[in-house]
C-alpha cells in the first residue's frame, strides 16, 4: 500500500523524460502521442506497452507521454494549437463536447470490444451513455468523486464533522487553511451547490436522496447561465480571502509533506487515494458532503486528426486487460473501470490492517474507492455547458483569480 513520493516521482519524471528523448527521431507512423493527466498511469504501463504491441502486431511503435492539467488547457491545444495528438484523457463532459462537436472517431471494434460484457465495473458504462449515448467513442479509464479531504490529526475530531458539509471550505474557523481546485468547472459547480444549498436539502425527500432531490442536483451539473456564473463568482470571491491557495496537482504534496498550512481542501478521490498509499497518507480521510457531489469519469478519447488510430485502439485493449488494470489502480490509488481489476482490489483492501492509521481509515478507505449506492446518490455527471457558456465561465474564472 505506501510509496514514498519523492522516489516514484522522480522515477515518473525520469521516465516521461526519456521517452520524450526516445521518440524524437522516430518516424510519425510509428509513434504513439498519448496525452494524460498528471500522475494518472505507471510509467511501467506506458512503457511495457512497445514490447506487448511487437508481439501482438509485429509492428513497432514508440509511445510519446505526456501530462496536463486541466481539461480546458488540453483542449485548447487539440483545437487551437492543432496538437497533434492519438490518444487523451478528457473527463465526461469535455468528452461529451469533443463527441458533439465531431473532434472523437469511433473506437475500432475489431481492435477492442468497448461493449465486451462484464468488462466494466458495475454501473459504470451507464455513466458513460450519460456523455457517449452508445458507447461508441468514449472508453472509462478511471472513475471517482470529488469531496473533502482533511488532515485528522490536525483537524479535531468534533470539527471533523464539519467536513460533512462544503460550507467548512467557505467557514472563518480554517482561514488560511483550506486548499481550493484551480479548476473552472469544478469550483464552480461546488460553489453553486453551496449556493443552492437551501433548495437541495429542503427538498422533501432529500434524506433519501429521491427525484425532487436529484432534479435540483442535475440542474446544477447540467445547466449554466449568465446568473449562476454571477452567484458563483461572489461565492468564490467571498472564499477567497480564506484560502492557503488555489491548486491542480501541488496540493497533494504539500499537505503529506506539511510544507502549507493546508489542513483540508476540495480533493478528486484519485488524488485524496494517491496521498493514501504514501508514508504518512494514512492520517488523512475523505468525505463526499451530504449536500451533494459530482461523480466523474475520465476515460479515453481518439481524436479525429489521430495520426495513429490503430495504435490507440490497441493501447485501449492493452490497458484494459484485468492484470495490466490492477498494476495501475495499485499505483494510483484509485478506482478504475476494469471490473476485473476492482474486484482483486476490494479483496486486498479487506484484508489490509491498515496499521497505524488515524480511527476509521480503513472504512472511510474502502468506501472511497468502492463508492456505494447511497453516495452515489448525491453524485451527479458533469454536463457540456456548450462553447458559449463555456467561454463565460473561463472569463469568470479569469477574473476570480485575479481579484
Amino acid at each position: 500500500m505506501k510509496k514514498t513520493f519523492v522516489k516514484w516521482l522522480t522515477v515518473g519524471l525520469a521516465a516521461v523524460c526519456a521517452f520524450g528523448a526516445f521518440t524524437g527521431c522516430t518516424k510519425r507512423e510509428d509513434k504513439l502521442v498519448i496525452r494524460n493527466w498528471g500522475e494518472y498511469m505507471d510509467p511501467e504501463i506506458y512503457q511495457g506497452f512497445e514490447s506487448w504491441y511487437k508481439e501482438k502486431t509485429g509492428k513497432t511503435v514508440k509511445v510519446d507521454y505526456k501530462e496536463f492539467d486541466t481539461n480546458e488547457s488540453m483542449y485548447t491545444d487539440l483545437t487551437v494549437g492543432n496538437a497533434d495528438y492519438d490518444l487523451v484523457c478528457p473527463s465526461d463532459y469535455m468528452a461529451e463536447r469533443m463527441i458533439k462537436n465531431g473532434q472523437a472517431q469511433k473506437i475500432d471494434t475489431e481492435i477492442f470490444n468497448v461493449k465486451a460484457d462484464g468488462l466494466f465495473y458495475d454501473g459504470l458504462m451507464d455513466m458513460a451513455t450519460t456523455v457517449d449515448k452508445n458507447n461508441e467513442y468514449f472508453v472509462p479509464y478511471v472513475w471517482g468523486t470529488m469531496g473533502i479531504m482533511y488532515n485528522a490529526e490536525t483537524v479535531s475530531a468534533s470539527d471533523a464533522q464539519d467536513m460533512h458539509s462544503w460550507d467548512a471550505l467557505w467557514s472563518e474557523k480554517y482561514s488560511g487553511k483550506i486548499l481550493m481546485k484551480d479548476s473552472v468547472r469544478d469550483s464552480y459547480s461546488i460553489a453553486q451547490i453551496k449556493n443552492q444549498k437551501s433548495e437541495l436539502t429542503g427538498a422533501a425527500d432529500y434524506q433519501t436522496y429521491g427525484p425532487a432531490y436529484q432534479a435540483i442536483l442535475s440542474s446544477i451539473f447540467e445547466t449554466c447561465t449568465d446568473a449562476t456564473i454571477a452567484a458563483a463568482k461572489a461565492t468564490l470571491l467571498r472564499q477567497k480571502p480564506l484560502l492557503e491557495k488555489y491548486e491542480v496537482d501541488d496540493g497533494k504534496e504539500s499537505m503529506l509533506s506539511g510544507t502549507a498550512n493546508a489542513q483540508l481542501g476540495l480533493f478528486w478521490s484519485c488524488d485524496a487515494g494517491y496521498i493514501m498509499q504514501e508514508e504518512g497518507g494514512d492520517k488523512f480521510m475523505y468525505i463526499v458532503p451530504d449536500e451533494g457531489s459530482n461523480v466523474w469519469v475520465d476515460g479515453w478519447i481518439i481524436p479525429t486528426g489521430a495520426k495513429n488510430a490503430t495504435a490507440a485502439n490497441w493501447f485501449l485493449q492493452y490497458i484494459s486487460q484485468a492484470d495490466v488494470a490492477k498494476q495501475n489502480m495499485d499505483w494510483m490509488g484509485t478506482s478504475v473501470a476494469i471490473k476485473a481489476a476492482m474486484d482483486a482490489a476490494k479483496e486486498e483492501f479487506e484484508e489490509e490492517t491498515f496499521e497505524g492509521a488515524v480511527e476509521g481509515f480503513k472504512e472511510m478507505y474502502i468506501e472511497m474507492v468502492f463508492p456505494t449506492q447511497e453516495v452515489l446518490a448525491r453524485c451527479k455527471i458533469m454536463r457540456d455547458f456548450g462553447e458559449e457558456m463555456s467561454v463565460k465561465l473561463d472569463e469568470m474564472w479569469t477574473e476570480v483569480r485575479a481579484e
